[in-house]
């Protein structure tokens, strides 16, 4: 499982360091495959911040490796700013979104709050959402229909559309996302 924090320097370069990786390094351009697997991630989890920085920085769109890069680079500033040492801030395909000051303060009425900064998550319908909310506070199946009056094969399959949706690996990922995002 990957395991990556990202944090702004006194000087305002992001930097990363990824467990398993010997040096911190500054998040730069170049570093790509990266720069695709948080866009990913921002993507299929906070579909209306994906888009609202692909209209932010749609000039750029014609350089696809840029444009992602700018997406991904102002996500970062927006939500991982803190050097915290309590959680990673992406672990495997789960974003641990941080409270922090808006780096752009000198804006004091930024159109994209709420919306990129501590986005709303997903995507998912109000029904999906009730079943991952529940389902991470460690209730069983049987409890969750139990409680929304729907069959145990209901839930099942609502849990495996989540997972899908939001390309996670298990159930495990839907609670570390639900309580990153409460």
């Amino acid at each position: 499982m990957r395991k990556i924090e990202f944090y702004v320097s006194p000087d305002g370069k992001v930097k990363v360091d990824e467990e398993g990786t010997p040096i911190t390094k500054e998040f730069t351009e170049s570093e790509r495959e990266l720069t695709e697997y948080v866009a990913n991630l921002i993507k299929n989890q906070y579909p209306e911040a994906f888009n609202a920085l692909a209209l932010e920085y749609r000039a750029s769109k014609p350089n696809k490796s840029f444009f992602l890069y700018l997406i991904v680079h102002r996500f970062i500033r927006c939500n991982f700013g803190k050097f915290d040492g309590l959680t990673y801030d992406i672990e495997g395909n789960v974003l641990h979104i941080e409270d922090i000051a808006c780096p752009l303060k000198w804006r004091n009425d930024c159109p994209l709050k709420d919306i990129v900064c501590r986005p709303k998550p997903f995507g998912l319908t109000s029904r999906e959402a009730e079943v991952a909310k529940l389902s991470s506070t460690g209730r069983t199946y049987e409890e969750i229909s139990e409680e929304l009056g729907i069959t145990h094969s209901t839930i099942k399959n609502t849990i495996q559309k989540i997972k899908e949706k939001l390309h996670l690996t298990s159930s495990k990922d839907i609670a570390k996302l639900i309580i990153a995002t409460l």
